[in-house]
């Protein structure tokens, strides 16, 4: 519960890292934040050191 509104919040993030065989590495952070109000913010940060011709899925390290 925020102390200054009163309103109940929730908050998610994760902080995702990957490194493959070659040791090139990925890493993503976000967070989520929801208050009752019905407002929601959100923030991620995402970054690589991949070959940038590595095939990936959208979404995913240098593919966005």
């Amino acid at each position: 519960q925020d102390f200054t509104s009163g309103l109940m919040h929730m908050e998610k993030s994760a902080d995702k890292w990957g490194k493959n065989g070659n040791g090139e590495q990925w890493q993503e952070k976000w967070w989520e934040q929801y208050d009752s109000s019905g407002k929601a913010e959100k923030s991620a940060d995402k970054w690589c050191s991949l070959d940038p011709n590595t095939p990936l899925d959208i979404g995913h390290a240098h593919v966005w």
